[in-house]
């Protein structure tokens, strides 16, 4: 499976030619959970479950055990992560005011060890 290759918080991304960029494979797997990890819950109609919101939860209080369980109920619904692999949520805090979200988990075509990192 392929799709439109698309940063987050930018737009489509454009090919070496010019043209609007394809993905897929592990990079669409990843874009993916970029996506849904940073879409707000509720804001697809018609999947009210969909996304985990966590650009809104900068400047609250840290909940790491909230954002831990939110983060990993929206791994299991990711199409591109193996279910049958253990997802591994790591918050940490590199210096005061600042976290670092690690996201560990194994992608389903490859079988491959996949890391993501976020920071606030």
């Amino acid at each position: 499976m392929s799709a439109l290759s698309h940063t987050i918080g930018g737009d489509l991304d454009l090919s070496a030619t010019g043209g609007v960029a394809v993905v897929s494979g592990s990079e669409l797997t990843r874009q993916s959970i970029l996506r849904r990890l940073c879409t707000n819950a509720g804001g697809y109609i018609w999947q009210p479950g969909y996304g985990a919101g966590l650009p809104a939860r900068v400047g609250d209080v840290m909940d790491e055990a909230a954002i831990r369980a939110i983060v990993l109920a929206q791994m299991q619904a990711e199409a591109g992560v193996d279910q049958t692999q253990p997802v591994s949520v790591t918050i940490s805090s590199p210096k005061s005011g600042a976290y670092l979200l690690a996201i560990s988990y194994t992608d389903v075509q490859t079988g491959a060890a996949q890391e993501l990192t976020l920071t606030s």
